[in-house]
């Protein structure tokens, strides 16, 4: 009998490994999956020729100063105004830091009267102008900058008599400026910014009447928004 039961299992053992042998192979493991790593955001890229335009106020304070000898005396009035126009300049940008230079051209309404009798004097700046250069840090889309250079303007001044007619004298006149600024990438060829300058001529001699010495000063504060379209290199 234990003959028989072992002859069984043998016969069983090798009836199931001619079937397993008669049946199709699976299927192959699948290969194991590999990721790609994900891209890294690419950084705003400031290096760009651009041109754009702007609007703002001024603020202007124009003064003027008699001098006789040790003796002194100086008056002043406050200009203000519209200030609008264009620029044209250039970025480049190595890491964080941006580098640049700007010239731009600003139509001005500044202008302040006074009157003192039969007497209006008006003062105006009708234009201003300003070459400068830009250093700045870029966070990404956000560029904080400084600025300065050399800037020019009209400076002019009308006086009306009532009954016997006016008139107007202009000068143009040099100025050292600075400012600074923050501009905002909004798309890859435009940005936006908010900037400050003031600009200051110094003292101008203006007239010399007998021994009496008349010089002239204008510092001139200017807020003003900007956009800039940048042209790809």
């Amino acid at each position: 009998m234990r003959a028989f039961i072992a002859a069984a299992g043998l016969f069983l053992a090798a009836t199931s490994q001619t079937w397993a042998a008669d049946l199709p192979p699976g299927p192959a493991p699948a290969p194991p999956q590999v990721y790609a790593p994900a891209a890294m955001p690419a950084h705003y890229n400031w290096t760009s020729l651009y041109i754009g335009g702007n609007a703002g106020w001024g603020f202007a304070t124009a003064s003027a100063t008699a001098t006789l000898g040790a003796l002194s005396a100086t008056a002043s009035e406050d200009l203000s105004g519209f200030v609008g126009g264009g620029q044209i300049g250039f970025n480049y940008q190595f890491g964080v830091a941006v580098i640049g230079i700007e010239a731009d051209f600003d139509a001005s309404t500044q202008s302040t009267s006074t009157t003192s009798g039969v007497l209006t004097a008006t003062d105006q700046i009708p234009w201003l102008a300003t070459v400068r250069g830009r250093v700045g840090a870029a966070f990404d889309r956000v560029l904080i900058y400084t600025t300065g250079g050399f800037g020019y303007g009209e400076f002019k001044s009308t006086v009306t008599a009532t009954g016997f007619g006016s008139a107007s004298a202009s000068q143009s006149h040099g100025a050292w400026t600075v400012g600074g600024g923050v501009e905002v990438g909004i798309t890859n060829n435009l940005s936006g910014r908010i900037e400050y300058l003031y600009l200051d001529t110094g003292n101008i001699p203006l007239a010399t009447i007998g021994a009496l010495g008349i010089t002239g000063r204008v510092q001139d504060n200017i807020v003003r928004a900007g956009l800039n379209f940048r042209l790809p290199l």
